[in-house]
């Protein structure tokens, strides 16, 4: 009798199995043996080139190292005008991978652009935030990788199977002209990269807010990706603008029609500074979004302001309240309710959907005469814009 309940008990088991489809994974590199299709490149007037200034290497050093005996370690400098960055450049036979997942250490508080980059030319990226000093795990689904220039791609989406290059840049090279404190010598370290034909969990991208009204979710920081970038402007002398001073963080705190995880901005709030968070959209089409959803929670009573800036500059303000007594709190803001800034122009003064290409949430208490405070501490969740 034993031996037919483990029989039964068995094939239970072995049909469940049967009845998943079984994970397939393709390694593009743990860097456990010697380096070999990694290159340093750089991008300047002169085009394209190998980076003879910049050092790869793989690293047996503990504390350099994520996972195994191995790590890439890639040692360049920042200089305004000239563009550095990793390359594999290699077919990953990725038909049938739904997600990559891959761990980035960075020497400074930055954030790194992964880029897809197919046969046809077409290249499809993601931006994440990394905290200084840290290994910062990367788990996306390939279907959140927006294209860079949708001429180079007739289907506007990413093949796998087309895939014949990795990159991986600091977008320090970006923005360095304009905040040269950011140029320098840094450290990049780059461990476990791994395809998966499953998918993690989906953060942003097209949703249904109920079976009729579409959206497109901005963020929902279920995973520990950020892709919200802290920012600040000094106003005692300039304005001066500045990124990455304070960090954010993935927190176990949701409102009650959220998921699991917000995201927590904590920093001083002064009367000549205000701190902010960014989220890039320009490579999305937000033509047909009519209004802005969000959740907010506050340490600290305060003003908000809620920016939703143009691929021409022009940018539109909505102010909104928050008080630490509400705990979180929803706010939905039709598009055609945005104001435009006082330091900003227009040729229609009205916000047009299809031309945005930046969200910002900033704390304005200070320069608008609030209280100070050595710390406040921001949440936000279920970013979306709603959809016609």
């Amino acid at each position: 009798m034993m031996r037919m309940w483990t029989v039964l008990v068995f094939a239970c088991l072995a049909g469940s199995a049967l009845g998943q489809d079984a994970e397939r994974k393709v390694k593009a590199d743990d860097f456990e043996g010697e380096l070999a299709g990694w290159s340093a490149l750089k991008l300047d007037g002169g085009g394209i080139a190998e980076d003879g200034e910049a050092k790869l290497s793989i690293s047996k050093e503990a504390a350099r190292v994520k996972a195994g005996k191995g790590a890439l370690s890639y040692a360049y400098e920042v200089v305004p005008g000239s563009l550095r960055l990793l390359a594999l450049q290699r077919e990953l036979a990725l038909e049938g991978m739904k997600s990559l997942r891959l761990f980035v250490k960075c020497s400074a508080a930055t954030a790194v652009v992964v880029s897809l980059n197919e046969r046809g030319g077409a290249s499809y990226q993601c931006s994440v935030t990394c905290a200084a000093g840290a290994w910062q795990e990367i788990a996306v689904n390939l279907d959140e990788f927006t294209v860079d220039d949708p001429a180079k791609d007739d289907n506007g989406k990413l093949d796998p199977g087309e895939v014949v290059s990795l990159h991986v840049l600091d977008i320090a090279a970006f923005v360095s002209t304009i905040l040269p404190e950011l140029k320098g010598p840094r450290t990049l370290g780059l461990d476990e990269i791994v395809f998966s034909s499953r998918a993690v969990p989906a953060t942003t991208g097209p949703a249904q807010v109920t079976k009729v009204v579409p959206a497109f979710r901005v963020d929902s920081f279920e995973t520990a990706v950020i892709r919200w970038i802290p920012i600040s402007v000094d106003f005692a002398d300039g304005p001066k603008f500045g990124l990455f001073q304070v960090p954010a963080s993935i927190d176990a705190s949701a409102p009650p029609a959220g998921g699991k995880q917000s995201l927590k901005f904590t920093y001083p709030r002064h009367a000549t500074k205000v701190h902010g968070l960014m989220r890039g959209v320009e490579k999305v089409d937000l033509s047909s979004a009519r209004s802005i959803d969000l959740w907010m929670k506050t340490s600290a009573d305060g003003t908000y302001i809620l920016n939703l800036e143009e691929k021409d500059g022009s940018r539109y303000n909505v102010k909104l309240e928050l008080r630490s007594a509400d705990g979180w709190k929803s706010f939905s803001f039709e598009l055609a309710d945005f104001v435009l800034a006082d330091d900003s122009q227009d040729e229609n003064a009205k916000l047009d959907p299809g031309q945005i290409k930046q969200v910002l949430i900033a704390d304005a208490t200070g320069l608008l005469g609030g209280a100070a405070a050595d710390s406040a501490t921001l949440w936000i969740d279920e970013v979306l814009f709603i959809q016609e």
